[in-house]
């Protein structure tokens, strides 16, 4: 019963797809043929990478470093001006301090401080503190189908957002692609399946492409380096509506659009035209005639 009620919501979706986009390339002198599932070929990648991130002082912090620029420059002492316990949560600040170079301790004189130029310069100019971290980064990649020699920024994505770019507005309102295991994949007799190329992401192709990572994050994350030389991947794909047009004059001449579909996104509203992977579709089906 679950099965015949799935099929069911199927069949209506693609009737509506079909109502919504026969007339859609018309006065291009093509006619829409047929609609089908097709699965699109994504690779998921996970390294290690180095991150420069920019660290928030907070108010002792600062005040500690005034207090060592204008000469109250031991432990005791500042302790003292802040009224403060010496074995207090200050500590903690001193630490932090030490550690990112904006104090240094006196030899001559144990428990006693000095600023330093990175100190002074935080002080002066409100200069940002800088620190490495590492951690695991999870991306995206657009297989990339027949030879298809797109930039690392052309396709790479990130699920949650349109694989094409929109607005901020419309990747508010996205839901997130529904990402699948390649090997557990369950079709129908009529879905299409474009199959990924041989050779998987290596870590000598994104080794290359390293400037290009620093467009991946934020303003307070700068990408610094890549941790070690290891990329490991996995297969993944996205299930679409796949829409032929043909042309009614030469029907050898031929579209494929790719459109979302119920199962392609987490919250499905309508058939929005995906122009990034309809090209590339485009691409395939020309390299590959037979295989629709």
């Amino acid at each position: 019963m679950k099965n015949t009620k799935s099929n069911r919501n199927a069949n209506i979706s693609n009737k509506k797809v079909w109502n919504l986009c026969k007339d859609y390339h018309k006065t291009e002198g093509y006619k829409l043929e047929k609609i089908f599932d097709i699965y699109l070929p994504f690779w998921e990648c996970k390294q290690k990478i180095a991150m420069e991130k920019s660290l928030e002082v907070d108010r002792f912090s600062r005040i500690i470093l005034e207090l060592v620029k204008n000469n109250i420059t031991t432990h005791a002492e500042i302790c003292n001006f802040l009224g403060v316990d010496e074995n207090s949560f200050v500590s903690m600040q001193f630490h932090f301090l030490l550690k990112n170079d904006l104090l240094r301790e006196r030899d001559e004189q144990i428990g006693s401080y000095e600023i330093t130029y990175e100190g002074l310069d935080f002080l002066e100019n409100n200069s940002k503190i800088k620190n490495i971290e590492i951690f695991e980064f999870v991306y995206y990649l657009i297989d990339d189908l027949e030879n298809n020699t797109e930039s690392l920024r052309q396709i790479k994505f990130n699920p949650n957002y349109r694989i094409d770019e929109v607005s901020a507005g419309l990747n508010e309102e996205f839901s997130g692609y529904n990402l699948l295991q390649t090997h557990k994949l369950k079709k129908n007799g009529k879905a299409k399946t474009i199959k990924h190329k041989r050779q998987k992401p290596t870590f000598a192709y994104m080794s290359k492409q390293r400037n290009e990572f620093a467009n991946f994050f934020g303003e307070n994350e700068l990408f610094y380096d890549f941790a070690d030389n290891k990329l490991e991947t996995h297969r993944r794909s996205i299930c679409f509506f796949s829409l032929l047009y043909v042309n009614e004059a030469n029907p050898e001449d031929r579209i494929l659009e790719t459109r979302q579909s119920p199962k392609s996104v987490k919250n499905f509203k309508e058939p929005i035209l995906e122009h990034k992977l309809t090209k590339l579709a485009n691409d395939y089906l020309h390299e590959n005639p037979n295989f629709v």
